[in-house]
């Protein structure tokens, strides 16, 4: 298997959560402080839940942490949603995030469904 940096759901929960804290720390966001720490929790949660199944080292327990992760992100993009309706942020601010979370469901399904098929390496 590949380093858990080489993954790419990796770099995409990163890339969110970085995009997350962005939005977070914009004037506009600062003082939400309940949406601030849930929303970054729940993007926080992602990554890491990406990385503890990686770190199982069995497919049937990554498989596990990818649908943890995969809540997470509908998670994040619902606090992400909840944030735009609130005016915190302008659809151009909010976008990539949203983008992200897009990009991320279809590549932790398609991990999820690699790692179902496969055995996991001895």
């Amino acid at each position: 298997m590949a380093v858990l940096q080489d993954l790419i759901v990796y770099r995409l929960a990163e890339e969110l959560r970085a995009g997350v804290i962005w939005l977070t720390e914009l004037p506009s966001a600062r003082r939400e402080f309940r949406l601030r720490d849930q929303l970054r929790s729940a993007a926080g949660s992602v990554v890491s839940n990406i990385a503890e199944g990686y770190g199982r080292q069995r497919h049937a327990d990554f498989v596990k942490f990818i649908d943890y992760a995969a809540g997470s992100l509908r998670e994040t993009e619902s606090w992400l949603r909840d944030g735009g309706v609130r005016g915190l942020w302008s659809e151009d601010e909010l976008a990539p995030a949203l983008r992200l979370c897009r990009r991320l469901t279809p590549a932790l399904q398609n991990l999820r469904r690699y790692l179902k098929a496969t055995k996991t390496p001895s």
